[in-house]
């Protein structure tokens, strides 16, 4: 049973013993769309930061120009401290780039940790023999097993992790690796030279400061990076959702989604409706309401008998927000090549499945559905030279967002990702001139699978 199944079965459960309804926060499982949704505005990306598409503007003001102070300098920088971020890193580290990480929260692991996405989905899918095999290797798999092997996740095949263990142990894998971390400090900006970024900004309580770098990876899951590079994007719509953790739970017969922890359950709510998860306003509201209605949910489920016991352990600090800017990127994979078995000559991993789905007018359950190629054409950009793109907003088709955005497969491309950094860095070039033979390569001796 994996995250959707049990979270369909956890909100259910939730809902009889509370009888709590909401518009704004009602039972859903994250990942479905839903038929006769617009999920995109299908504007391609603008050259600003497009802000009058997503708010209401009442005017301007202009900001002094002043001198920002460079306080540090990397062959790689990373924006964006989530899986694909943590994965970017740890990869360019090993190939011996310096690397700073800059992660606008406390902590490492974004919606993974941070959001209590507990679960690692679309790390299988049927292989070409016809059986249900790993597509998923790397650094998702060491990860995994890691928290497998120390008791801080359940079930090999989606492992469903401890979040303050996996927080541990990510912070534990980049200061081995030699990564300067920055936390608390938000990514505002790039400063370019021609068409490559020559310093990444940053805003946190010190002030404004900026990191020099000669590479960059997008990790930021909102495509901060080729937004202000003014590489085309589009901007996309999905539900967005808060997850929580509920303690008490041991032996009670109540729904929810199993960890490690026998005592806590997790679960989600959300919007059934697409939402603009880069409109700061609507996004405030929703985890407001969110956070009210759960407190209320919880309370109504303690005035039951056999869940009296039960409390509300933490609403996720992190808010669900699955899509917003999506990379036009030298290829954006489709639907059908995901479907059809489309071999890649500059292949740098794989993914599978984690949803049910209809694809011409057939059901694909996740022991239907290929494992599938991801190129490495869909980490670039098409204009600015030394910036590679991974996690939920690296290049590809609407219709695959359920497996493209998740956790495994954010690793995947992370790995990529800094991996190709790294060489490049190493090689004088720019991404999109590197030798894709020796990045291939270096992801194999690191297991990453390339090869249906």
């Amino acid at each position: 049973m994996d995250r959707r199944d049990f979270l369909k079965k956890s909100v259910a459960g939730m809902t009889l013993a509370a009888g709590v309804k909401s518009a704004e926060a009602q039972d859903v499982y994250a990942g479905v769309i839903i038929p006769g949704e617009k999920y995109s505005d299908g504007r391609a990306g603008d050259v600003s930061n497009a802000v009058e598409d997503h708010l209401k503007v009442e005017g301007y003001v202009k900001e002094p120009s002043h001198r920002i102070p460079v306080v540090l300098s990397a062959d790689v920088v990373v924006v964006g401290g989530g899986p694909g971020g943590v994965a970017a890193a740890i990869s360019a580290a090993r190939e011996g780039a310096s690397v700073c990480l800059i992660e606008k929260t406390s902590y490492l692991g974004g919606l993974w940790t941070g959001g209590l996405v507990l679960p690692v989905l679309a790390t299988h899918a049927r292989d070409k023999s016809g059986n249900y095999s790993r597509a998923i290797g790397g650094i998702c798999k060491e990860l995994c097993d890691e928290l497998l092997k120390d008791g801080w996740a359940v079930n090999e095949v989606s492992p469903r992790v401890d979040p303050e263990a996996t927080k541990y142990l990510l912070d534990k894998v980049v200061q081995e690796a030699g990564i300067r971390v920055i936390y608390n400090a938000t990514a505002a900006g790039v400063t370019m030279s021609g068409n490559r970024v020559e310093s990444v900004l940053l805003d946190c309580n010190t002030g404004r400061l900026a990191v020099k770098c000669k590479m960059a990876v997008d990790a930021s899951g909102d495509g901060c990076l080729f937004n202000w590079t003014g590489d085309p994007f589009e901007s996309r719509r999905y539900h967005i959702s808060t997850s929580y953790l509920m303690g008490g739970c041991k032996g009670k017969k109540m729904g929810g989604g199993v960890t490690p922890n026998e005592d806590m359950k997790f679960a989600t709510i959300g919007t059934r409706a697409p939402e603009d998860g880069l409109d700061v306003f609507r996004v405030s509201d929703l985890l407001q309401r969110h956070r009210i209605d759960l407190w209320d949910r919880i309370e109504k489920l303690r005035q039951q008998p056999e869940t009296k016991d039960v409390y509300l352990m933490e609403v996720a600090p992190t808010p669900g927000i699955r899509v917003t800017r999506v990379l036009e990127s030298l290829h954006n994979i489709t639907m059908e090549e995901s479907m059809e078995w489309t071999e890649f000559d500059d292949v740098v991993g794989m993914s599978g499945a984690c949803d049910p789905f209809d694809y011409k007018g057939r059901r694909i359950t996740k022991k239907d559905r290929p494992i599938w190629q991801i190129p490495y054409r869909s980490l670039l950009p098409r204009q600015t030279a030394n910036i590679l793109v991974c996690g939920r907003c690296f290049g590809y088709d609407q219709a695959l967002t359920w497996d493209a955005r998740e956790i495994s497969t954010c690793m995947v491309t992370g790995q990529a990702a800094g991996t190709a950094a790294a060489l490049s860095v190493a090689q004088r070039c720019a991404p999109r001139e590197l030798d894709v033979k020796r990045l291939q390569n270096r992801l194999l001796a690191a297991k990453v699978r390339l090869n249906f």
